[in-house]
């Protein structure tokens, strides 16, 4: 039976990754920021119980969830630049090649 397909380890991979979760993570902070900034202004224009009643919604519905994906693009980042970071992770991949490398077929 063969292999359909290789797995590749490959470290330049893992540093565009964490400079793209790293990137997200700003953009959900901006997006958060926005929001809040934006449900402010509404509540403070309807200074009425309705206006309230729209912070209160707006804080439990949109960006509690946002503050959420925040959380875990954050560990996602952290756990990429740990990968890329450590010396270990770049002692896997090159055994790892070594691996691939020994057992090719062709």
């Amino acid at each position: 039976m063969g292999l359909d397909q290789d797995i590749k380890l490959d470290s330049a991979a893992f540093e565009k990754a964490a400079s793209d979760m790293a990137a997200l993570k700003k953009r959900a902070e901006d997006l958060r920021d926005k929001l809040k900034q934006m449900y402010k202004d509404i509540t403070e224009a309807l200074d009425t119980p309705a206006g309230h009643a729209i912070e209160i919604t707006a804080e439990d519905m949109l960006l509690k969830p946002v503050e959420d994906l925040i959380l875990v693009i954050g560990q996602m980042s952290a756990t990429l630049d740990e990968i890329v970071k450590t010396p270990y992770y770049q002692s896997v991949f090159d055994k790892y090649d070594e691996l691939v490398q020994s057992i090719k077929f062709n």
